[in-house]
C-alpha cells in the first residue's frame, strides 16, 4: 500500500468514524431520554454520560488522527502540517495528550457501567452510592484518572534526541515530516554516546504508569463482570415467568456485547501496541487495522444496546 493511499483511507475512515459516532450516539441518547423505563433510574443519566464521553473522545480523536510508531517504542504523533496547529506546539501537545485523558476517560466509564450493574443484580441497596452528590462523584472520578494519563503524555513530549531518532522513520512509514509535528512516547531503547544499546528504563517507568492506570478498570470490568454473569446465568434458570426469562436474557446479552466491543476495539490493539515492542515484535504492518480500531469504538459502542434492549429496539425500527 502506498503512503498516499494510506494516507487517504486514514483520513475517510476517521470522518466516518466520527460521524458514525454522532449519529449512533445521539440516536441512543435520545432513546435513553424518551425510551428508558423509570425502573432504570439513574442507570438512565449514566447512560447518557456513557454516550457524552464517547462523542468527545471521538471529537478529539478526528481533530488529532493520531499516526503510531511501535518499532522498540510507543510514540503517538500529530501531523500539524497545514493545520491551525502548526505554529502551536504546545497546544498541540496537550490536544495529542488530551487522547490519553479521553481514552482513561472512557476506559473507566466501562468498569463504572459494570459496577453498577452488578449493583443492581444483587439487590443489597448500593445503588444508593449511584444518587445524589455520589453519582456526580462517578462522573468527575474518569476524567481526573485522565488527567493523570494526560500529565504523563504532556510529560513524554518531543525532545532533541527522539526528534532525530524519529525523523527517518517517520519519514519512511508515514511520510511526515517531524519538523511540522508533535508526538508523545518514548524508545523503549536508546543508544548513548558509545553506541551501546540500553534500556530506557526512566521513561518506560512513565509508559508503565500508563499500563497500570488502564489495566486497574479492565480489572474491575473482569471481577465485576464475573460475578454478574453468575447472577444472571441463576436468575435465567430460576425465572418462573417466560418474561422474566426474557429479561434477564437481555440483560445477559447485553453484558456480553459491552465485554466483548470494549475488548476487541480498545484494549486489545492498546495492549498490542504496548507490549509488542517490548518482546522485540515489529506491527508495522498493523498500524492502519490496529489504528482504526479505537477509532470506530464510539460509534460501535451503543449500538448493542439499542438492538438488544426491547424498549430501545422497538423505537428505533419503528
Amino acid at each position: 500500500m502506498g503512503l498516499q493511499t494510506f494516507s487517504q483511507i486514514k483520513n475517510a475512515i476517521n470522518l466516518f468514524a466520527f460521524i458514525l459516532a454522532i449519529i449512533t450516539n445521539c440516536v441512543f441518547i435520545f432513546l435513553v431520554i424518551t425510551k428508558s423505563p423509570q425502573k432504570l433510574g439513574n442507570y438512565r443519566h449514566l447512560m447518557v454520560y456513557f454516550s457524552m464521553v464517547s462523542i468527545l473522545l471521538a471529537f478529539v480523536d478526528y481533530l488529532v488522527q493520531p499516526y503510531i510508531i511501535s518499532e522498540e517504542s510507543f510514540i503517538m504523533i500529530m501531523d500539524l502540517k497545514d493545520s491551525i496547529f502548526e505554529n502551536h506546539p504546545t497546544t498541540s501537545l496537550l490536544l495529542l495528550a488530551s487522547i490519553c485523558e479521553f481514552f482513561q476517560a472512557t476506559v473507566c466509564t466501562i468498569s463504572i457501567n459494570f459496577i453498577y450493574r452488578f449493583f443492581a443484580l444483587e439487590r443489597q441497596g448500593r445503588l444508593k452510592y449511584f444518587s445524589g452528590k455520589f453519582l456526580w462523584l462517578w462522573m468527575i472520578v474518569p476524567f481526573l484518572i485522565g488527567g493523570v494519563s494526560m500529565a504523563v503524555c504532556f510529560s513524554l513530549g518531543p525532545t532533541p534526541y527522539m526528534t532525530e531518532q524519529l525523523r527517518p522513520e517517520l519519514k519512511r512509514v508515514y511520510d511526515i515530516d517531524i519538523d511540522k509535528t508533535t508526538y508523545t512516547g518514548c524508545f523503549y531503547w536508546k543508544i548513548d554516546e558509545k553506541g551501546i544499546k540500553y534500556f530506557n528504563f526512566r521513561e518506560v517507568v512513565y509508559i508503565l504508569i500508563l499500563n497500570l492506570i488502564m489495566g486497574v478498570p479492565w480489572i474491575l470490568v473482569i471481577v465485576f463482570g464475573t460475578k454478574s454473569y453468575k447472577i444472571i446465568k441463576n436468575l435465567i434458570h430460576q425465572g418462573e415467568s417466560e418474561y422474566s426469562r426474557s429479561l434477564q436474557t437481555q440483560l445477559y446479552k447485553a453484558l456480553v456485547a459491552q465485554t466483548l466491543i470494549p475488548i476487541c476495539f480498545l484494549f486489545f490493539p492498546v495492549a498490542v501496541y504496548f507490549i509488542c515492542p517490548f518482546i522485540g515484535l515489529s506491527i508495522e504492518w498493523a498500524n492502519l487495522v490496529f489504528g482504526f480500531f479505537y477509532t470506530l469504538y464510539p460509534a460501535f459502542d451503543p449500538i448493542p444496546i439499542i438492538f438488544l434492549v426491547d424498549d430501545y429496539r422497538t423505537t428505533f425500527l419503528s
